[in-house]
This record gives structure tokens, C-alpha cells and sequence, in this order.
């Protein structure tokens, strides 16, 4: 056990250096940072404990407090990432049971340097408060991270993230699931006591150890990404401002696109027109992302780098020929036409963005257009005319 504390200690030192110095500085990357910080310091006082307290009741049963703000800092983050304009500060009432419990260990401890013992009675009202403490703080605050994770996978939540709350969720949960065990353990095998505890706090800074293990990954994989998206806008600033540009490489980058999002494109398109989602005249990119389950920043992307076209030109182009359809549905049948009511129903919010996009895209005016229609179906209607009366 002595030894995973002290490797789980030493490697929330190397955690804590890689998000310190290496990695872009954001709140919640700060919040990180105290997680990894309070880990290095709990499985260090424990190291302190086992090594130079002589006393066994202390070093195998006193809880230290610093184990209640691991599930209120997974919350946080949770929060950081998924709420827009989310301020750390207004949730600082999650940390009143952290410097409760902070006051009552030092208090005991204390107390025990003035008696030059444990006094077994006081020893077990603390563990038995502080004990019944975590355990609520760390089942709650994990399992409402990983519901709004969940909630928000899709939506504003970035993989790289939902993986790390989750993991790092469920490592809290198994160490809380840990007291549920060594409790009925103990209860079945008393004479056990000694062992059941060592064995259960083994696990616990295990867990631990994989929290950090977990922090690193996130951060090396983030630092990828970065370094990725770095080179892409090099990449592009590179294209826009060379005229010289050899072209037999642009194929390439095709292939790279098509790759990763041939499929996902084919999803996001479907459900675009299948559901006739552009004739939501309020649609945004946000909104098209939930009614996808794609995340925002892949259509983003998909649409500026796979079919190098911005959002609402693409939108637009189903609208207009939707608007398109209708226009020439009514011709057939001789009905009347309403361009700026057929504009509206094409999800148009305006007849200044409709008559715009649609010179922009046929590169004629609604009633240009109309016009030509009108000049095909006549001399349709003549050329049958004249075939029929040869």
C-alpha cells in the first residue's frame, strides 16, 4: 500500500507539472490543477502516517478531509465545459463540507498531540461523521457530472472531455462503492478488520493513481489537438495567401476529409433533408447540432473544410430550392404565386437575406427567374405545339 502512495503522489506531481506549464490556462483547466494538488497532498499526509505514526489505530482508521472536494471539483468542470459564461465563484457553497471536515480533522488531530494518544471514542465519532460525509458528497457530485456529460455529449461537450469526466466520475463512485464493500465485509468477517481496511484503501489510491494517469492523457491529447489545429490554420493561411499554390496536393487533403467524414457528412445531410430541418427559420449552428447529435465543431469543420462552404450557404441552398420546387409546382398547375410567402414556408426569415442568397446562388433575382420559367414553359408549349401539327 505504501508503495501506490507514493507512486500515486509522485505522478500527480508530474500531472500537475504538465497542466501548469504545458497546457493553455482556462478556470477549468485551474480546476484540474487543485483536483491534481489535493490528490498529491492526500496520498502524501498518508505516506507521513504510515511511515512515522506509531500509533495503529491512527494510521489504519483516521480518514483525512481533503477526500470530500474530489467530487465537487468533477462538478465544477463538468459545469466549466458544458455552461457558457459558467463562474466558478457563485458555486463556492460546495466546498462548506470540505472546511468542515478540515476544521474537525485538525481539531482531532490536535487533540491527540495534547493527549499523546488516540482517544478511540473521539477517533470514531470523526471517521464515523467524516466517513458518512465523503461518501455522500463523492456518490452525488459524480453522478450528476456524468448525467450532464451525457446530457451534453453531443451538443457542446467535446469527446476528449466526456471521457475524461466520465472515467474520472466512475473512479470516485468505485472508491465510495469501496466503503459500501468494506463495510459488509467487515460486518461478515470481523476478525478481519486489519485486513479488510488495508485492502480496501489499497484500492482507493489505486484509483487515485488512475485519476491522474487519466489527467495526464487528457492533457497529452490536448496538447495534440492544439499542435494539430495549429499546423491546420497554418495550412490554410498558407492556401489563402500563396496564388502559386501547386494544386496536386489539394487532392490529398480530399481523401484526408473523405476519410474522416464521409459517413458522418452522409448522417448530418439526411437528417438536413429528410427532416426539412433548414426550414426552421431560427436554425443555427447549435441547433442544428442537436437535432444531429453531431457536435458543433465537427459540422463546423465538415462544412468549411470538407465542403468548403459556410454554414448558412449551405442552409440556404435547400431553402432556395425548396423555394425552387414550389415555384414551379405553381407555374404547372397555373396558381398564383406569392414569392415572399413561398420565402417564409423555404424558411427565410426575411426578404432582404431571401432575395440576396438567391441572386447570390442562381445568380438571378426571384423574379429574373420566374421570367425565365415562364419563357421555357411557352416555348415548350409551342414547340409541342408545332410537332403536333406536323
Amino acid at each position: 500500500m505504501q508503495y501506490i502512495v507514493i507512486i500515486g503522489a509522485f505522478q500527480a506531481l508530474v500531472a500537475l507539472w504538465l497542466l501548469q506549464f504545458r497546457e493553455r490556462k482556462s478556470p477549468s483547466n485551474y480546476l484540474f490543477i487543485f483536483l491534481l494538488s489535493a490528490i498529491a497532498v492526500h496520498l502524501t499526509i498518508k505516506f507521513v502516517i504510515f511511515n512515522f505514526i506509531p500509533d495503529e489505530s491512527i494510521r489504519q482508521q483516521m480518514n483525512t478531509f481533503i477526500g470530500v472536494c474530489y467530487g465537487p471539483l468533477i462538478y465544477l468542470y463538468t459545469l466549466s465545459k458544458t455552461k457558457k459564461g459558467f463562474s466558478i465563484a457563485g458555486k463556492w457553497y460546495i466546498f462548506i463540507p470540505f472546511f468542515l471536515l478540515m476544521i474537525a480533522y485538525f481539531t482531532v488531530s490536535c487533540v491527540f498531540i495534547i493527549l499523546n494518544h488516540a482517544d478511540q471514542k473521539l477517533l470514531d465519532l470523526y471517521n464515523s461523521f467524516s466517513l458518512n460525509l465523503i461518501f455522500i458528497i463523492n456518490l452525488y457530485y459524480p453522478l450528476k457530472s456524468v448525467l450532464i456529460a451525457r446530457k451534453t455529449r453531443f451538443k457542446t461537450l467535446e469527446k476528449i472531455e466526456y471521457d475524461v469526466i466520465t472515467r474520472i466520475s466512475y473512479c470516485i463512485l468505485l472508491m465510495e462503492l469501496g466503503v459500501i464493500v468494506s463495510k459488509t465485509l467487515l460486518y461478515i468477517y470481523p476478525e478481519e478488520t486489519q485486513f479488510i481496511n488495508i485492502s480496501i484503501r489499497s484500492i482507493a489510491y489505486f484509483l487515485l493513481l488512475v485519476i491522474c494517469l487519466l489527467i495526464v492523457r487528457k492533457s497529452l491529447k490536448t496538447e495534440v489537438v492544439h499542435i494539430s489545429e495549429t499546423d491546420s490554420e497554418h495550412h490554410h493561411l498558407k492556401i489563402s495567401v500563396n496564388p502559386n499554390i501547386d494544386e496536386d496536393s489539394l487532392p490529398l487533403n480530399i481523401i484526408d476529409y473523405e476519410i474522416k467524414f464521409n459517413e458522418l457528412w452522409q448522417k448530418m445531410d439526411d437528417s438536413v433533408k429528410k427532416q426539412q430541418l433548414f426550414r426552421n427559420c431560427d436554425l443555427n449552428l447549435d441547433e442544428l447540432a442537436i437535432k444531429t447529435e453531431i457536435n458543433k465543431y465537427q459540422i463546423s469543420e465538415m462544412l468549411n473544410g470538407y465542403k468548403q462552404k459556410p454554414f448558412y450557404r449551405y442552409i440556404n441552398e435547400y431553402r432556395i430550392e425548396y423555394f425552387r420546387k414550389m415555384v414551379e409546382k405553381a407555374i404547372e398547375k397555373n396558381e398564383h404565386i406569392n414569392f415572399l410567402s413561398f420565402a417564409y414556408e423555404a424558411g427565410f426569415k426575411s426578404k432582404s437575406s431571401f432575395n440576396r442568397y438567391f441572386k447570390e446562388i442562381i445568380g438571378k433575382t426571384p423574379s429574373e427567374y420566374y421570367k425565365s420559367l415562364i419563357n421555357e414553359n411557352k416555348g415548350s408549349a409551342f414547340e409541342n405545339l408545332y410537332r403536333g401539327s406536323a
